[in-house]
């Protein structure tokens, strides 16, 4: 018995050699770019595994691996990620120097969506681009209809908070708001969402109540060639749907193709409910090109095309016949083309947006507005747009210089075509054929005080020059304004400025305060009869109106390790000149500047790891809105909201159980608008994800399991959320 074992310990120590002899050493060392002093305790991982190693207090490390190619994830708190892509051969020793940017101080929020093409990352098995916006703490949705949900942050929407797709500014073409730009974006194009809930970030666009970039997927160098396929099924809305992916890429071009439809029915609400005319038809499309011209050089083409047709919207006075929305981006980047010059970026894009809406569906002799007349109505909006972008490193300094100029047309109307005998139709123009120009000039400085405390200040400068083009519709406002010029030229100046200090190697304090301006949208200037279902009345532009000024403050404290993390806000916004409506008559509103409101809140957010496989979420907000001059509540602004929920994972599994909740809002507008109090509410999901074969993934889960009834305070004319819901997804892709 003792010969065996002594042979069996032999054999295994031999396996062992033999082993340990086909390892190749990578041995490197991370220093910071600029000064080439060492970064200690850096991470170093091979990407999309939990393989790594940490570097010593000297920055240096080394990594045992079986000869091939690998990228390797290098980062370190403070500093931006670097992707390193690496061959090792067998029994030999790569030398590896990586060089770390000194990070600006990023946005709070950055959620990282289909962290590859399968959507296997956090939110990535998620079905709508709306569940992705609800995974961050102080994005509210106002719901419409069983379609396009808006983004509000913390109880800021429309013109005062700054979507953008890639950048690019991009206007809906509803006065009704029916078609936010957020609804453009499929998600399977999504790769991460970039959110800032402050004016810190001034480069996307002048804002007073944040941003939120939808970063879409390009095409892909790493992956040579990738197919996925997947159809899914929701019982709720009787909703099927497909989508698929292919990309394509050699040594010098690389292509991606998507495609996506969607036919839902008339959803259900809890308790079986059905909600009629609710349901919607779409199909989007999306190409993308990336060219390497040369050392540091890339130049990259995007499409993206999103059609809807047949939209019902229950609570409102129509239907949305047909939407569609074309977005045409080309960008080239240069990486490292000078010394101490880090990246040069240039853009120009165009899209078009068109959106039919009408009542022919309706019984228009019994509804309390606009009684016995059909209202058709038209919108677009044609968005030409340049963005240029220098970045400058030297030492812990970090310049961005940005150039940002768009042109923007804007045209609706509306017919009035009486049910009645003997009455003569009319016709209205909502927007009479704006012509807006914008130009602005940002400067984004960044600097390294010392080994912890960072420095992040923005300067943004707009100019805007605005008109109307369209005889008619200038004399409407004219005539309403007494007034013989609707042209306007605006000057906004916004600054922001944020310190942070890391405690120790995982937490940071951050302090913001910025002083923003927002410019009136141009339905705010010249919008003509148009009816708003949140307050009942009927609202005329104002070309009058003054900038919005925002008087900002918001303290944030950080800790975060990869087993668990925890961020809380606390954030105070004081905006003067309000733009609001004002009472005029019984039916009739116009835009004007109040005095002064304010907006405070708290957030929180985090995660725990509580075994290798089980992790545990958790999230609240809650804002509280004043208008000053009418001593009431703003109006929308959501109650207290959060969720609670636990993942695990296990080799091909995935499973999630999720609790969303919002309290009851009495907090209401009730001298500025129809609003009304709401109830609260907990909703229960079940998710799971399975990979049945190397090729073959299994979505499943139930939505609102306890077919709960309810409506949220931001659903307009209280309509109500969707029940319980069974949805079944298959998703087929290549192998990686």
């Amino acid at each position: 018995m003792l010969y065996y074992r002594i042979v069996a310990l032999l054999l295994l120590f031999l396996g062992n050699i033999s082993l340990l002899s086909a390892q190749s050493l990578i041995r490197g060392r991370v220093t910071e770019a600029g000064t080439e002093a060492p970064v200690p305790f850096a991470n170093v991982k091979i990407d999309k595994t939990q393989r790594g190693v940490a570097c010593d207090s000297s920055g240096y490390f080394h990594l045992s691996l079986p000869p091939g190619s690998y990228r390797l994830v290098v980062s370190a708190l403070g500093y931006e990620s670097s992707v390193e892509e690496v061959r090792v051969s067998e029994k030999t020793v790569t030398v590896l120097k990586v060089s770390l940017v000194p990070a600006v101080i990023a946005f709070p929020d950055e959620i990282v969506v289909y962290g590859t093409n399968r959507g296997d990352a956090e939110s990535g098995w998620l079905n709508a681009t709306e569940g992705v916006m609800r995974d961050v703490a102080g994005i509210s949705m106002i719901r419409r209809a069983n379609f396009a949900l808006e983004p509000t942050i913390r109880g800021m929407d429309a013109g005062r908070i700054g979507v953008v797709i890639d950048g690019m500014k991009i206007f809906g073409a509803c006065v009704d708001r029916m078609d936010p730009v957020t609804a453009y974006v499929e998600v399977e194009n999504l790769e991460k969402l970039e959110v800032s809930k402050n004016s810190l970030d001034l480069t996307k666009a002048a804002n007073i109540g944040g941003t939120l970039n939808m970063v879409t997927h390009k095409a892909d160098f790493t992956r040579p060639f990738l197919a996925l396929s997947e159809i899914g099924y929701e019982m709720v809305s009787d909703l099927r749907r497909y989508r698929g992916i292919v990309n394509y890429a050699d040594s010098s071009i690389a292509l991606r193709a998507t495609v996506s439809f969607k036919k839902s029915g008339d959803f259900r609400a809890g308790g079986g409910q059905v909600i009629t005319g609710s349901g919607f038809a779409k199909n989007n499309y999306k190409m993308d090109m990336s060219l390497k011209l040369g050392t540091g050089q890339r130049l990259e083409f995007s499409f993206i095309g999103d059609n809807a047709s047949n939209i019902g919207y229950p609570v409102l006075l129509m239907d949305a016949t047909t939407t569609k929305s074309q977005i045409y981006r080309l960008e080239h980047h240069w990486m490292n083309p000078f010394r101490g010059v880090k990246s040069f970026r240039s853009m120009v894009y165009f899209n078009r947006v068109d959106h039919w809406m009408d009542d022919y569906g309706r019984d228009v002799t019994v509804r309390p507005v606009m009684q016995n007349m059909y209202m058709p109505m038209f919108g677009k909006t044609r968005t030409v747009g340049v963005n240029e972008e220098f970045s400058l490193v030297a030492g812990g300094h970090r310049l961005n210089l940005i150039l940002d100029f768009y042109r923007l047309t804007a045209f609706a109307d509306m017919k009035m075509i009486s049910v009645l005998p003997g009455v003569s139709d009319a016709y209205l123009l909502n927007l009479g054929d704006v012509l807006l120009y914008n130009a602005a000039a940002v400067v984004d400085y960044s600097r390294l005080l010392t080994d912890r405390l960072r420095l992040r200040t923005n300067l943004r400068v707009d100019y805007s020059d605005r008109n109307l083009r369209n005889e008619f519709g200038r004399r409407q406002l004219e005539a309403f304004w007494e007034t013989g010029d609707m042209r306007r030229r605006l000057t906004s100046f916004s600054f922001s400025s944020a310190i942070e200090y890391r405690i120790g190697d995982y937490g940071a304090v951050q302090l913001v305060a910025a002083r923003s301006e927002r410019m009136p949208s141009h339905i705010e200037n010249y919008g003509f009869f148009l009816y708003n279902v949140t307050d009942g009345y009927f609202y005329t532009g104002n070309p009058l109106l003054k900038a919005e000024t925002s008087y900002q403050a918001e303290l944030s404290v950080d800790y975060s390790r990869p087993e668990h993390d925890l961020r809380i806000n606390v954030y105070y916004n004081n905006i003067r000149n309000y733009i609001s409506g004002v009472i005029q008559s019984e039916e009739f509103k116009t835009f004007a500047n109040i005095s002064s409101a304010f907006i405070t809140g708290v957030e929180v957010k985090g995660s725990m790891d509580v075994t290798q496989s089980l992790r545990i979420h958790v999230s609240a907000a809650y804002t509280y809105g004043q208008n000053r001059e009418l001593n009431e509540p703003l109006p929308l602004i959501p109650p207290l909201e959060g969720g609670l929920g636990i993942q695990w994972s296990l080799d091909r599994f995935r499973f999630a159980i999720e609790s969303r909740f919002a309290g009851p809002q009495d907090r209401i507008a009730s001298r500025t608008t129809l609003e009304d109090r709401t109830a609260g509410f907990i909703i229960l999901n079940l998710r799971g994800r399975f990979r049945a074969w190397d090729f073959l993934d299994v979505k499943l889960g139930v939505e609102n399991l306890l077919d709960h009834y309810y409506h949220e305070h931001l659903s307009v004319n209280n309509l109500p959320g969707r029940g319980r819901n069974v949805y079944l997804g298959l998703n087929v892709h290549s192998a990686e």
